[in-house]
């Protein structure tokens, strides 16, 4: 099945720290889940669907491509990151679940991780925030 983002994979991997080299197979499901857990009930379906169906036409433009590109676009790479952190550390396999280790550095703590997911969160919870107030204006 197919499904439009509301950013790029280039998007997502310049706006965070997520390394260029992670496989966007792994990533693009998270940024769907993150549109639709925080940008379809931000916008509401109408507009959520109108700017897809926009997007999908190749027709984005004006106060939808504002919308799109510099609030939409500064907030779903954060919330996309936070949903896909955990997967980025651990995999799912043929019915096994593993911990991936870096042969050049360290894992961090499950502190260390949550810390550092919760600054994420903070951050895209700060652009969901501006999104909100651009959408009242």
């Amino acid at each position: 099945m197919s499904y439009v983002l509301f950013i790029s994979e280039q998007k997502l991997k310049d706006s965070t720290a997520i390394n260029l080299n992670v496989s966007n197979d792994i990533l693009l499901p998270f940024v769907r889940e993150a549109q639709k857990i925080y940008i379809e009930p931000t916008l509401g379906t109408s507009l959520y669907k109108k700017l897809e169906a926009e997007i999908t036409a190749g027709t984005l433009a004006g106060a939808y491509k504002t919308l799109v590109d510099e609030y939409i676009g500064d907030c779903l790479p954060g919330y996309s990151l936070y949903h896909s952190f955990n997967y980025l550390r651990h995999k799912v396999e043929n019915g096994n679940i593993y911990s991936k280790t870096s042969e050049t550095g360290n894992a961090l703590t499950t502190a260390e991780a949550q810390s550092f997911r919760e600054e994420i969160l903070n951050t895209a919870s700060y652009y969901r925030e501006r999104l909100i107030s651009y959408l009242r204006n």
